[in-house]
């Protein structure tokens, strides 16, 4: 085992147990009211009983599909646009202008437009996740296509490369590692807009509306659980995606 690996592992447990026993020591002095900031102890019977009851499964289960569909429509059409735009100066030409001029509208802004075409759907929650994956995809997609090097392209002639040959033999391969970067970005981005698009579109289920409904009945011990959750599963999301970003990258490494 690397001990020098573990000491850093320790060393990022240290603020989290810091914070922990911070929280720990105003709710025991009683400098904020419990009802507002319930005490450790409190949170963790809390989250015991929802355990128990199966409700944080059913509502992490509703939040995961919407975010699964959102991410993938979300990055399948960036790939896309991105992929076209960097191969095509055409296509950038009539694009460009008008992605970059839309993707300067904060994400929070297309809620109303969507509100009136889908109403408070579940496909209007989808739409506004895949808005928030769209463009990171978009941009690192677009970005990877146009950093093959000059030495890539002249082989490519030599060989008399088509297009579709070129895309898979070259393009792509360089273009990885902007691609795996922007997946992972359109990752954070959909499972932060889910419990935005959860809140904000006022339909039932996710975690989302689990924290809404507490923060409404002022159940502070609620609120806190799914503060926690959302962090949770967020740092896992992020951290499976490097991990597979640096196995599949591992050729890289090795040349």
């Amino acid at each position: 085992m690397d001990v020098n690996k573990v000491v850093l592992k320790l060393r990022g447990l240290a603020l989290p147990l810091a914070l922990l026993a911070v929280w720990w020591i105003i709710t025991k002095n009683e400098w904020v009211s419990a009802v507002f900031l319930p005490p450790p102890e409190t949170v963790a019977a809390t989250c015991v009983k929802l355990l128990l009851k199966g409700k944080i499964f059913v509502d992490l289960n509703e939040s995961i599909t919407k975010v699964a569909q959102g991410f993938l429509i979300g990055i399948t059409a960036g790939f896309v646009l991105g992929t076209a735009m960097g191969l095509s100066s055409t296509i950038e030409k009539l694009f460009g202008p008008l992605f970059n001029a839309v993707r300067q509208v904060p994400i929070l802004g297309w809620i109303p437009i969507l509100i009136l075409i889908f109403g408070l759907t579940e496909l209007a929650k989808i739409i506004f996740i895949a808005l928030g994956a769209f463009y990171p995809m978009t941009l690192n997609t677009f970005d990877g296509c146009r950093q093959l090097k000059k030495e890539y392209l002249e082989v490519a002639r030599v060989f008399e490369f088509n297009k579709p040959r070129l895309l898979w033999r070259f393009i792509l391969p360089s273009a990885l590692p902007s691609i795996l970067s922007g997946i992972r970005v359109s990752m954070s981005e959909a499972w932060m807009l889910v419990i935005g698009a959860e809140i904000f579109f006022k339909t039932r289920g996710g975690l989302g509306d689990m924290m809404w409904e507490a923060k409404s009945k002022v159940q502070m011990d609620i609120v806190f659980i799914t503060i926690l959750i959302i962090g949770l599963i967020g740092f896992i999301l992020n951290h499976v995606m490097k991990i597979l970003e640096n196995r599949l990258l591992r050729w890289r490494s090795s040349n």
